[in-house]
């Protein structure tokens, strides 16, 4: 078993945050909406300000984990100020890097998001969308409870190639 913290990040450790987000976007392209070439545009300050609302505001929340310091996994989610969509969070950014994989890591962080967002009082629902290419994604999302609600064709064009995507989403007890 490998031994990992999941931990929230101050904003101080963009850097590494920013290299995993890099990370993600080269290793599973077509899992993003965002490309490695727009994100490693990016300013320092946008990076530092990605940490910073993350950490600071309601409305937010990222987790990453941890193994012997070095980040390996992280997802986030956010969801609406606006009174009647409160209630929905979207889970974004889900990534584990390749040599960390089958370890149990990604279930772990889903874990601590979805624990944080019940524990909210204000989050009745947490909805994704994941590529119909990820079968062992889907196949996590799903032992996590999250069931399929509908299928988009042709949503995210990566090299010339479409990606399908399911929304799946979960239901908490009130």
């Amino acid at each position: 078993m490998t031994l990992s913290k999941i931990i929230a990040l101050t904003p101080e450790r963009w850097r590494e945050a920013k290299r995993l987000r890099l990370e993600a976007l080269l290793a599973e392209p077509s899992a993003f909406a965002s490309s490695y070439e727009d994100e490693s545009a990016f300013s320092d300050e946008v990076w530092i300000a990605r940490l910073t609302t993350a950490y600071e505001r309601d409305g937010n929340m990222t987790f990453f984990a941890e193994v012997a310091g070095e980040l390996v996994g992280m997802a986030g989610a956010d969801w609406s100020s606006k009174a009647r969509l409160r209630h929905i969070a979207e889970i974004y950014g889900v990534y584990v890097s390749p040599r960390w994989r089958g370890r149990k890591i990604g279930a772990r962080i889903l874990r601590k998001l979805i624990d944080e967002l019940r524990s909210s009082g204000q989050i009745e629902k947490a909805s994704l969308t994941v590529s119909t290419d990820s079968l062992s994604a889907v196949r996590l999302y799903e032992k996590l409870g999250f069931e399929i609600v509908g299928t988009a064709r042709r949503v995210l064009r990566v090299g010339g190639r479409f990606h399908d995507m399911h929304y799946m989403e979960r239901h908490f007890e009130s």
